[in-house]
C-alpha cells in the first residue's frame, strides 16, 4: 500500500500525467479536488472528491500534489503549507536526481527527466517529461518547464516563469519572473521580469 495521497487539479490533461507520476512514485492516490465546471465523477479511474477549496476537509496526514496554474500553486500551496498540510517533493521513477541536487515542497518532476548536481528546485515548481535540468540550475518559486526542455549548466528561472516545450537556455542566462518563454525557442540572452519571448534565438515579443 502506498502513500496516501490527494491531487489537486483544475481542468485538462496536466493532472492526469500528475496522478500517473504519483502512482508510479508509489503514492496511492485517492482522491482528487477538481474545480472544472464540466468535472466528470472521476479522471481515470480516481474519484472526485470536491474542489480545491475543499483540502481543509481531508484526513489528517493526506499529501496533496498540486496540478494548478503557477498563481494558484503559490496561492493555495502557502496555505497549505502553513497549516501544516504535506506537500511532498514527487519525482518519477525515472527521472535521475543529483543527490545534491535540492527539490522544494510541492515540486514535481516526471518522467525521463534529469536534475544533476547542486541544481535548485523551488516550492511548486513543475519539470515535465524529457527535460533535462543540468549542474547549478536554479528553478524558482511556482515556475515550470514544458516537455523537453533544456537547459545545459546554471540558468535562474525566476518565480512564476513559464518555458514551453522544447525550448533550449544557454548557460548562465536569466529567465525573469512571471516570463514566457514559447514552445522551441533558443534563449541566448537574458529574458526581462514579465516578458514574453520566441523564436530562434529567443527574441521579446511581449513586455508587461
Amino acid at each position: 500500500m502506498g502513500k496516501r495521497l490527494v491531487v489537486v487539479m483544475t481542468r485538462g490533461g496536466q493532472g492526469r500525467v500528475v496522478i500517473d507520476t504519483c502512482i508510479a512514485a508509489g503514492y496511492e492516490v485517492t482522491g482528487i479536488l477538481d474545480d472544472s465546471p464540466d468535472t466528470p465523477p472521476q479522471h481515470n479511474g480516481v474519484p472526485v472528491l470536491g474542489r480545491p477549496g475543499d483540502w481543509r476537509s481531508m484526513a489528517d496526514g493526506t499529501g496533496f500534489a498540486l496540478a494548478l496554474g503557477q498563481r494558484e500553486r503559490i496561492e493555495l500551496g502557502s496555505k497549505m503549507l502553513a497549516a501544516g498540510r504535506a506537500l511532498p517533493a514527487i519525482v518519477h521513477p525515472s527521472a535521475v536526481i543529483s543527490p545534491s541536487a535540492a527539490l522544494s515542497a510541492g515540486s514535481i518532476v516526471m518522467s525521463n527527466c534529469t536534475v544533476n548536481a547542486n541544481a535548485s528546485l523551488g516550492q511548486f515548481v513543475i519539470v515535465n517529461a524529457n527535460c533535462s535540468v543540468d549542474h547549478d540550475c536554479v528553478l524558482e518559486l511556482a515556475s515550470q518547464l514544458g516537455p523537453g526542455v533544456i537547459f545545459p549548466g546554471s540558468v535562474h528561472v525566476g518565480e512564476g516563469a513559464f518555458v514551453g516545450a522544447g525550448a533550449v537556455c544557454l548557460p548562465r542566462k536569466r529567465i525573469g519572473a512571471w516570463a514566457v518563454v514559447g514552445a522551441g525557442a533558443v534563449v541566448t540572452r537574458d529574458i526581462p521580469d514579465g516578458a514574453t519571448a520566441a523564436g530562434n534565438p529567443a527574441r521579446v515579443i511581449a513586455v508587461p
